[in-house]
């Protein structure tokens, strides 16, 4: 909350209300996407049009959302884009890390009022809902165009262990799970993606994990910790508790391929709570797949509140 008031301090009364909405403004919330902010327009503002001191103040806030590890890979993400810009065909007037992300600030911060901070851009929607003394984190949108790529001398991968993680639950599965895992059909992108907020998810189907052995019951919980780790500590421990008491309850598929670079390959962890898919998908700017990943919570997406009730 604190960090929140003091982003807002730091504008102008224009930029601040462009920044601010109604936390009942549902229509608003739910205007989160993967695409570049040039191609889907986002709510809030560029950090492009934030003067030095109030975008130090926007990252700030984003940085007491998250944990070390949740930051970094917005970095990452954002990184990404940058390395768009210098590098890809099309699209380089509306991609980069300060052009292509946005802040918007749903309610009045308060130590006992519901608000919501959403920040993101191109691969990347952050939507942390503060109630009081509980957070709820998702929606929660990440991915990487390209899947890696060099800085100077350094290798990036920004979805390294949310990837590496999810891959290795599946590659650890014997030829009778993996048939068990298997969806019928082709799925093209994640099911529950920007504007997929009816609240309704897919049928669970898949290997139950409570088949699993402990060890590939750990590389399941190890994936959604690569996940839920984004957030700050103690909103982690909380929800990493709840869904480990829920793992026999909890479902993993596959549809596609399950391969590191197939085309279309497609990975799902469905819970009565946790959600969460990864897929590989044709890059148009780049000659490679790239990686979309989502991960909601069926109980608490927006804080409960659903922005098509």
């Amino acid at each position: 909350m604190t960090a929140a008031t003091a982003f807002l301090a730091t504008l102008d009364s224009d930029t601040a209300a462009k920044v601010s909405y109604d936390f009942t403004d549902n229509e608003s919330r739910q205007t989160w996407s993967n695409f570049p902010a040039q191609q889907v327009p986002r709510k809030g503002v560029a950090l492009s049009d934030l003067d030095d001191g109030a975008k130090a103040a926007a990252m700030a806030l984003v940085k007491t959302m998250l944990s070390a590890e949740g930051y970094a890979q917005v970095q990452t993400i954002q990184e990404a884009d940058d390395w768009l810009k210098e590098n890809s065909a099309s699209g380089t007037d509306s991609f980069g890390s300060d052009t292509d992300y946005y802040i918007a600030i749903y309610g009045t911060p308060s130590a006992s009022d519901s608000f919501m901070v959403q920040f993101g851009g191109h691969h990347l929607a952050r939507n942390y809902t503060y109630k009081g003394t509980t957070a709820s984190i998702t929606p929660d949108f990440t991915g990487t165009e390209p899947k890696s790529f060099t800085i100077g001398s350094t290798d990036v991968e920004p979805m390294k262990e949310k990837a590496g993680t999810l891959f290795d639950v599946f590659d650890s599965l014997s030829d009778d799970q993996e048939s068990q895992a298997e969806l019928s059909g082709t799925i093209d992108d994640i099911l529950m993606g920007p504007g997929v907020d009816s609240g309704k998810f897919p049928e669970t189907q898949g290997v139950a994990v409570s088949g699993l052995s402990t060890d590939q019951q750990q590389l399941v919980l190890d994936a959604i910790g690569a996940w839920v780790d984004d957030a700050a500590p103690g909103v982690a421990a909380s929800l990493m508790e709840t869904y480990k008491s829920q793992l026999d309850q909890t479902y993993i598929a596959f549809a596609n391929s399950d391969t590191v670079d197939g085309e279309s390959t497609y990975l799902r962890i469905d819970g009565p709570r946790v959600w969460i898919e990864l897929v590989n998908t044709r890059s148009q700017s780049t000659p490679n797949v790239h990686y979309h990943g989502v991960y909601r919570d069926k109980n608490d997406d927006y804080g409960s509140s659903n922005p098509s009730a």
